[in-house]
């Protein structure tokens, strides 16, 4: 006898199951099975990962569904099992079916789908297992007539399980009792959750997980039998009594052979235009654009065009690109801005030409075979980038178009990671506060690493586990249920799209709007060979789109993006200031750091820079921007490399490249040239001698000496992991210049979407305020007469939203918008007056006075929240009369706010900075900059232009606190603080922060000293000194006063000199020129004052010449 188990659901069954499917199949090799089946609840997710690891471990794959089918007023648990792939194509209905329309499957609509089925029913948890535990056989029948006349007898099984439950056995004997006389047969189920016995206690802590509930210990000394037994334990259940139950699972493994076809390419037909082929009406869209966009390389650009087009033909991929051109032009006809491209895509002619890219192939070197090549038969693979508030209009879109069941975005399985497993076993298991904080710390947050390996690293964290029982068993239990899904969501960008109904080759599931979700990962749906698309949701496209719609209505009705030069002087001056706060790409401190040393100059640039600015290539960064400003010579590995090297100064900077010197040197077709590339950067031995081999050959023809040939080699597979794909580096350069481009020409729209976009994010509001300024745009605070809803440009500045305000919610700003169109406010009585909306509270109204929002007309904060409920009463008085026009006057006699003295300048600002995020009106340090000048106090502006050498003195406001332990345990901290003009890192070693740490707290004012020092590109204050601010406690200078002597051709210059060392030193020592020529003596303001210490004496001395400069003492 041979034992297949029937009944195994795996973590697809989500919650219910700790087995994974690889490990299911290894189990079942393990214990010798010729067969295995994989019945999840009512899902066909697993179904191809299990058909895959059976069929290579040699095991028959059963694949079926465990579901409820309900007739004669009960639910019938059964197990379908698919004999044949119209079975398969079944099981996928009915699943689509359970989980679209959340609704119990009758036993009738079985008619339709029971072809190809096996059907299996539990009888022990059916509405059949009372009247057989008391042999009322009589009350089966009809119920039973039913079934057979579905399924036919022969297709028909009633089951008994291999648990020793009282539920269980009373039907045994009974059952064998009735089916002894039909022409009914019973198989033997196991029931498999979890792979080997031991797994119970980590599947019942997955139960307590999903019920919210303590692990108990009865539970976890309960007996349980939901693994995988061998086929002896099965066989020993029943071999002595009823051996033909086991037979009956053997039978029905031979009745099960299911053939699924994999690596199919499906690839939908495109609806042409009647009498037209995919191939015909492609090659006639491509030809109509030829002339349009090419009117200069019209030879080059048809031979490229030929050459595209054979290969997508001999592929069979017209209908491919149609597809794409079709839902590309849908979505620019409705003005949603689709991306200049993405990826290898926009290495193609055919793509630039049915605008499914913006960019040109030939004008920017870029390759097709990288994209599709001949030499590697692959399905074609456009990623799109769309607007993110817009991209699922074009998904809806391409719905309509082919049919809402052949659509349907990719299921994502959440999984349980090392760290949330462990968060939901210390509730469960109820671990010791101080245990769980202790092991967090030493699991690193976002790591792809498993628990085994990330335990096995770590010694302290090794030992601690091993010191503890509890913490044993508990890490054996969440490396148990590590990886398993744990709940579904839509995949970020994939949708599939199939010629016929998707449910033929995927069960389906309910999306989030109107298109369906397939019930397969990305993964499986690929090894079927349906056709997948990314839909890309990219923020940066919405930026864009809304920019460039509000430039169109307020500025320019012409301007559009596809028509800015690509050589605009102000924008590459913004880039090589690096002020890219907002620039898809470039946003980085490190990037920003790059951008101010290379200083791009043209468009190729950019590029390079995206493609470089990663791990492993950034290293050549310095060999770039030196070889660019001719610090460095320019060297090539080979004098014929230089053609295809030059563009970027001898560096290697991508893929494309690789290819490139490969069909130069041995010969290689393009197509060649990519297997190349794919190859070396795999680094697999064997392959890499096999190419080393045919490379060196190709070289030896070509005409390059061995050894020449060896070496450039060598050379592409040490660069071959740091190449970047050339065609995604231009295409979204694209994107980062257009952004730039719009923030050196419009700052305000600019700044006021930037803001807008990152309204959750106080940390960056308060960066991009800074820029703002920086920018000479203006930023005004909110305005109940003035405000939007969002931060909007006004004039040369912009003015923040009223949903900025902390408080002041969506209905409340929608509230004071509507009212407003009736009149401005003049008052805050008015503004309650008119105001009626139940969102419009006393807390929001506090809100907006605090945020400056009433300022306009009454500066007075204090007496405006003083006077809040005096308005409101007022408000609620003459409501009552608001439809009686005559019964008062226009201007209705109210009091006047309550009298209060304003609040002080420092709790005006630290309150409004609690309702905005950051400081609008002004800063606090602003209003003592003038005082700390005086006092040789640096802004942080200031202290990020100071060399190393140097100590310096600066007050900030501290805007986090991060607290680490050395080696030794001491504690120190890594403090980020600000003031109006820069935000910088600084470090507080053990012996200064010890000092500090008892009083020291985030958005308290403080005065510091150091000296700044260069790590990883970012400039950072170590920490000498530390205080509470207090400007009283300053000490001041002396009124000295600095002469400098100079002649008046040189006076523009020396104004120049002494405004930055100013800067540098500031003070309250004046600054007098005297002026040789006219012998007159003259003052400058208070900006030139400076501290005359011995480093800035040395300075103007240096410039001036020590003759020329005389420091006099005040000797009172």
């Amino acid at each position: 006898m041979t034992f297949t188990h029937l009944n195994v659901q795996s973590g697809y069954s989500l919650m219910k199951s700790t087995v994974k499917i690889d490990s299911l199949a290894e189990r079942a090799s393990e214990l010798g099975f010729q067969a295995l089946a994989l019945t999840d609840e009512e899902v066909m997710s697993g179904s191809v990962a299990f058909y895959q690891a059976c069929q290579k471990r040699g095991i028959k794959p059963l694949i079926g569904m465990k579901t409820s089918l309900f007739s004669d007023g009960g639910d019938f648990p059964v197990l379908f099992l698919a004999k044949n792939y119209k079975g398969y194509q079944n099981l996928m209905r009915l699943s689509s079916y359970i989980q679209t329309q959340k609704e119990s499957l009758p036993l009738s609509y079985m008619n339709s789908y029971k072809d190809g089925l096996v059907a299996i029913i539990l009888t022990s948890s059916s509405p059949w297992a009372e009247p057989l535990s008391r042999r009322e056989f009589s009350q089966l029948e009809h119920g039973l007539e039913r079934w057979i006349s579905i399924f036919s007898s022969d297709d028909l099984y009633l089951s008994i399980k291999d648990r020793d439950l009282h539920s269980e056995r009373q039907i045994h004997q009974p059952l064998k009792e009735w089916t002894s006389n039909k022409r009914l047969s019973v198989v033997a189920v196991g029931e498999v959750k979890y792979l080997q016995q031991e797994d119970a206690v980590a599947y019942q802590a997955l139960q307590a997980i999903e019920e919210g509930k303590r692990l108990s210990s009865e539970a976890e000394e309960r007996v349980q039998h939901e693994y995988l037994k061998s086929s002896d334990e099965m066989e020993n259940l029943f071999k002595d009594w009823w051996p033909e139950v086991i037979e009956q699972s053997a039978k029905i493994t031979e009745k099960c052979d299911l053939q699924m076809s994999l690596d199919q390419q499906l690839i939908p037909s495109y609806p042409v235009p009647e009498g037209e082929s995919a191939d015909d009406y492609l090659m006639k869209l491509c030809y109509e654009a030829l002339d349009e966009k090419y009117q200069q390389w019209r030879v080059e650009a048809e031979e490229r065009l030929k050459h595209e087009l054979n290969v997508i033909t001999s592929m069979d991929f017209s209908d491919y690109f149609l597809i794409v051109w079709d839902f590309i032009a849908y979505a620019r006809r409705q003005g949603i801005h689709a991306g200049p491209g993405r990826g290898s895509a926009a290495g193609s002619i055919v793509a630039y030409l049915l605008n499914i890219t913006q960019i040109d192939p030939l004008q920017y070197n870029l390759l097709f075979e990288r994209f599709l090549n001949p030499e590697r038969v692959t399905m074609p693979d456009i990623d799109i980038d769309f607007p993110d508030h817009r991209r699922d209009e074009v998904i809806e879109y391409v719905s309509r178009k082919y049919g809402e069941k052949h659509v349907a975005q990719i299921c994502t399985f959440g999984t349980f990671a090392a760290r949330s497993v462990l968060r939901e076993l210390f509730k469960v298991m109820a671990v010791d506060e101080s245990d769980s904080a202790y092991i967090l710390k030493h699991i690193p947050k976002g790591t792809n690493d498993g628990l085994v390996q990330i335990v096995q690293r770590s010694e302290p964290l090794k030992e601690y586990i091993r010191s503890s029982v509890p913490l044993k068993k508990l890490f054996h239990i969440a490396a148990k249920l590590e990886g398993l899904p744990r709940h579904v969501s839509t995949h970020a960008a994939g949708v599939v799209i199939s010629q016929k109904p998707l449910v033929n080759y995927t069960a389906l599931m309910n999306g989030q709007g109107e298109v369906y979700l397939t019930q397969m990962a990305m993964g499986d749906l690929e090894k079927i060979g349906l056709l997948k698309i990314d839909f890309l949701g990219l923020r940066n496209l919405t930026f864009l789109e809304k920019m460039e719609s509000k430039i169109r209505k307020y500025e320019n009705h012409d301007f559009s993006l596809s028509h800015i030069p690509l050589t605009d002087a102000p924008t590459f001056h913004l880039l090589k200031e690096g002020r890219t706060n907002g620039v898809f790409q470039l946003e980085s401190q490190g990037m920003k750091s790059v951008l101010r040393r290379l200083k791009p100059s043209h468009f190729e640039d950019v590029v390079a820079v995206n493609a470089l600015y990663r791990p492993g290539p950034m290293d050549y960064i310095p060999v770039y921007i030196n070889r660019k400003h001719h610090k460095e010579e320019i060297q090539y590995p080979h004098p014929d490399l230089k053609p295809i090297l030059a563009s970027t100064f001898g560096v290697l900077v991508y893929q494309e490249q690789i290819m490139q010197v490969a069909q130069k040197v041995a010969g290689y077709s393009l197509g060649q040239a990519d297997l190349l590339r794919r190859a070396v950067s795999k680094k697999q031995s064997q392959v890499l001698q096999q190419q080393r081999n045919e490379f060196i050959a190709g070289a030896l023809k070509n005409g390059y000496e061995e050894k020449v040939a060896y070496e450039l080699f060598d050379w592409i597979v040490k660069f071959s992991n740091y190449g970047f794909n050339r065609s995604h580096a231009v295409a979204y350069s694209f994107i980062s210049y257009h952004l730039a481009y719009l923030k050196a020409h419009y700052p305000s729209y600019f700044m006021a979407e930037l803001i807008n976009a990152n309204s959750g994010d106080r940390d960056k509001l308060d960066a991009y305020i800074r820029e703002a300024r920086e920018l000479k745009v203006s930023v005004k605070a909110p305005s109940i007469n003035r405000s939007y809803m969002s931060t909007q440009s006004e004039g040369s500045g912009l003015r923040i939203g009223l949903t900025a305000i902390k408080g002041v919610g969506y209905q409340a700003a929608q509230a004071i918008l509507e009212e407003r169109r009736n009149g401005a406010y003049k008052h805050l009585n008015d503004f309650c007056l008119r105001v009626i909306s139940s969102s419009v509270s006393r807390s929001v109204i506090e809100s907006l006075i605090i945020a400056g929002a009433f300022d306009e007309l009454n500066t007075n904060r204090a007496s405006l929240l003083a006077s809040i409920d005096q308005a409101l009463e007022q408000g609620e008085l003459f409501k009552e009369f608001q439809d009686q026009p005559g019964m008062f006057s226009e201007d209705i006699d109210m009091k006047e706010p309550v009298s209060v003295a304003p609040f002080p300048i420092l709790k005006k600002l630290a309150m409004e900075k609690e309702v905005l995020g950051t400081y609008l009106s002004e800063h606090p340090l602003e209003y003592h900059r003038k005082s700390l000048r005086e006092k040789g106090v640096l802004s942080l502006q200031q202290s990020l232009l100071i060399s190393r050498s140097r100590k310096i003195v600066t007050a900030a406001v501290v805007e986090a606190i991060k607290e680490i332990r050395t080696k030794r345990g001491d504690p120190m901290a890594f403090m980020t603080i600000s003031d109006e003009t820069a935000e910088m890192e600084t470090v507080l070693f053990p012996e200064v922060y010890r000092g500090a740490k008892n009083w020291l707290a985030e958005q308290m004012l403080i005065l510091v000293s150091g000296k700044v020092e260069e790590r990883n590109e970012r400039k950072q204050l170590l920490i000498s000194e530390i205080s509470k601010f207090e400007i009283e406690s300053l000490p001041s200078e002396t009124k000295d006063r600095l002469f400098i002597k100079l002649d008046k051709s040189k006076e523009y210059q020396a104004l120049e000199h002494l405004i930055e060392a100013a800067k540098y030193f500031p003070g309250n020592t004046p600054v007098l020129l005297f002026r040789a020529e006219d012998r007159k003596t003259y003052q400058l303001d208070e900006n030139y004052s400076l501290n005359p210490s011995r480093e800035c004496l040395q300075m103007l001395e240096q410039y001036f010449g020590s003759s020329s400069v005389a420091l006099r003492r005040n000797k009172t």
